[in-house]
C-alpha cells in the first residue's frame, strides 16, 4: 500500500509540476506577508536574547516599553490625548514602512485595546487597567501550550481576534 501511494504521489508530480510546487510554496499574500513582516519586526525588538522566540519574562517587558511610549508625561495613566498621540504615532510609523491600508488597520487595532484597556471606562488607562489587559492579551499568543511565544504563534496573533480579548459587558 505504501509503495502505491509514493507511485500516485512521483506520478502527480509528474503530471501536475505546477500543482506540486504550489503545494510546496503555499505563497501567502502580499498583505498577509507584509503583516507577518510587520510582526517579525516588532518580535525582534523584544527578544532580548535573540534566540528567535520570546519567553515570558520578554513578553512582559514589551508591556511597560509600549506603556511607557504612550505615557507622555510619565504620570501612570493615559489620557484621551496621550492614547490618540500614541495611535497616530504608531499609525505613521507602520504607514511609512508597510503603507496605508496597513497603518489603518494597526490604528484601530491600538485604538480598540486603550478601548478595552479601560476598565472603570473614565476615559483614561491606567498602568494596572493596561498591565491586566495585556497580560490576558498576551496569553493567547502562545498557542500550542508549551511556554514560549514563537515567530509564528506571534506573527499570526492578529489573524484571529480570540474572543478573550474583549472585555465582556457587566450584568447589571
Amino acid at each position: 500500500m505504501k509503495k502505491s501511494l509514493q507511485a500516485i504521489m512521483i506520478l502527480t508530480a509528474l503530471a501536475f509540476p505546477s500543482y506540486a510546487n504550489a503545494e510546496e510554496k503555499k505563497e501567502v499574500p502580499e498583505n498577509i506577508q507584509k503583516r507577518y513582516d510587520r510582526r517579525t519586526e516588532d518580535m525582534k525588538a523584544f527578544d532580548k536574547n535573540k534566540d528567535g522566540i520570546l519567553q515570558a519574562e520578554e513578553l512582559q517587558g514589551s508591556k511597560t516599553v509600549k506603556f511607557g511610549a504612550a505615557d507622555l508625561n510619565k504620570d501612570g495613566i493615559l489620557s484621551p490625548e496621550e492614547v490618540a498621540a500614541s495611535i497616530e504615532t504608531r499609525k505613521a510609523v507602520i504607514g511609512e514602512k508597510y503603507g496605508e491600508a496597513m497603518a489603518k488597520q494597526q490604528a484601530n487595532r491600538v485604538k480598540n485595546r486603550y478601548k478595552n484597556a479601560d476598565q472603570n471606562d473614565d476615559g483614561k488607562v491606567s498602568k494596572e487597567e493596561y498591565d491586566a489587559y495585556m497580560s490576558k492579551h498576551q496569553a493567547n499568543f502562545d498557542r500550542n501550550g508549551d511556554g514560549v511565544i514563537s515567530k509564528e504563534e506571534y506573527r499570526t496573533d492578529g489573524e484571529k481576534l480570540p474572543s478573550s480579548y474583549l472585555r465582556k459587558p457587566e450584568k447589571e
